[in-house]
């Protein structure tokens, strides 16, 4: 994102570098998620091929979420398996449809005594079939676990399949990919609200780097900020309230704060060199940021009420934090060595441990956190082209989400259902 600030910058500051780092890599051995078993969902009626064609359809969505969200080790059961060992929980359905409608009836059973642990019926229209699966998966994941699942969430990213750089999004796991933008121009760093109902991002289309917020329930698209010079996102606070962005106002780059409710804008760095980036810790009580202040780019906190600042890293180059929604760990992308390629790594909030999650299999960069601070998705070129990966948050089970033409970068993971 550094680099992309000197972009933006060279297209409306360049920055510095070099220093040593020293990792410390740890943690305990997480405990083997419980086993799910999956039996076949059924038809309602078993004579009408198509309501066992939609049957299948819905499993294969609810099983691909189920397996996606990490909370469980998911068995298949049916004709010719056994039954899934060790099973904590059983999953039925019967799905049919009626109409326009397509109708499940959902049982989530302890699979030792066969109570239900979670019954529902649902009825949704025929065209909303993996809306509706993923509705599923996710109840299934709060019967089970109390923890909410993220199968109703989406990325937004920019895309440059077009020939320009546009704003997308897609759901979590790659389905659904539609272009929200058709500015002709360069789209950079697209910002999810809390609420998954709009997106914070910059472009060129008026010639200067400006901040626009596109409504996605309506498609309006309205300007956050275009004073002379840099315009770009940080990220919004919890409740959507404030607007972390970085402004330079046709000098360095610093940090600001808008109340989207009033539209008043507050300063809250005074720096010479480049600070940029920011985003909200879970509390709204601080912002993590990356600043050149030092020599190389490094991550900063910034403790909102009393404007001081703490360095958390000492590596070659730092990039685009994105604090945990869980508190404790800040992601970024950097590289420990000058000649390494850029990698994914996490900080916690005392700058004691640094993690390292991926090791040079291409560049990777811009992580994004799932709402439950489970999953980073993150931009990769470590298939020969820039696109977007997800991995769970030890850096283990890496993955690409979707296939889309073109390459993608800066993924913003939304926070809230459609």
């Amino acid at each position: 994102m550094i680099r992309l600030l000197a972009l933006a910058a060279a297209l409306a500051a360049p920055l510095s570098a070099q220093t040593e780092v020293r990792l410390s890599v740890g943690g305990a051995q997480a405990a083997p998620p419980p086993v799910l078993a999956l039996p076949a969902f059924s038809a309602a009626d078993p004579r009408a091929g198509a309501d066992a064609l939609l049957a299948k359809s819905v499993r294969d969505v609810v099983r691909s979420d189920l397996m996606l969200s990490r909370r469980f080790d998911v068995r298949d059961e049916g004709p010719g398996l056994p039954p899934a060992d060790g099973a904590a929980w059983r999953l039925k359905a019967t799905i049919g449809r009626a109409a326009d409608k397509i109708t499940a009836q959902v049982r989530l059973e302890n699979a030792a005594g066969g109570q239900a642990v979670f019954e529902r019926y649902y009825r949704q229209d025929a065209a909303w079939m993996r809306p509706l699966a993923h509705r599923i998966a996710d109840d299934v994941v709060k019967a089970a676990t109390g923890r909410d699942g993220f199968a109703r969430t989406r990325i937004a990213f920019v895309n440059g399949q077009t020939g320009h750089k546009e704003v997308y999004v897609m759901d979590y796991d790659g389905e659904g990919v539609k272009r929200l933008t058709d500015d002709k121009s360069i789209d950079l760093l697209p910002r999810f609200s809390p609420d998954g109902t709009k997106i914070a991002y910059t472009s060129y289309r008026a010639g200067n780097p400006d901040l626009y917020l596109i409504d996605l329930e309506t498609g309006k698209v309205s300007v956050v900020s275009n004073e002379q010079g840099l315009n770009i996102a940080g990220g919004f606070s919890p409740d959507g309230t404030k607007l972390l962005m970085t402004l330079s106002r046709g000098r360095s780059p610093n940090l600001y704060m808008k109340d989207m409710i009033t539209g008043k804008v507050s300063r809250l760095t005074y720096h010479f060199g480049a600070d940029s980036t920011p985003t909200f810790s879970p509390d709204a009580r601080q912002a993590a940021f990356v600043s050149d202040r030092s020599g190389n780019p490094q991550i900063y906190l910034l403790d909102l009420a009393t404007k001081r600042t703490r360095r958390l890293t000492n590596l070659n180059w730092c990039d685009s934090p994105a604090w945990s929604p869980t508190g404790e760990w800040i992601a970024f992308a950097g590289r420990a060595n000058r000649f390494d390629k850029m990698d994914i790594f996490l900080v916690d909030v005392t700058g004691s441990q640094v993690r390292q999650l991926t090791h040079g299999e291409g560049s990777n960069e811009d992580p994004t956190w799932s709402p439950d601070g489970r999953v980073l998705a993150f931009s990769s070129t470590r298939d020969g082209r820039r696109r977007i990966y997800a991995m769970d948050a030890d850096g283990s089970a890496p993955r690409p989400v979707g296939d889309v033409p073109g390459p993608s970068s800066t993924p913003s993971w939304s926070g809230a259902k459609p």
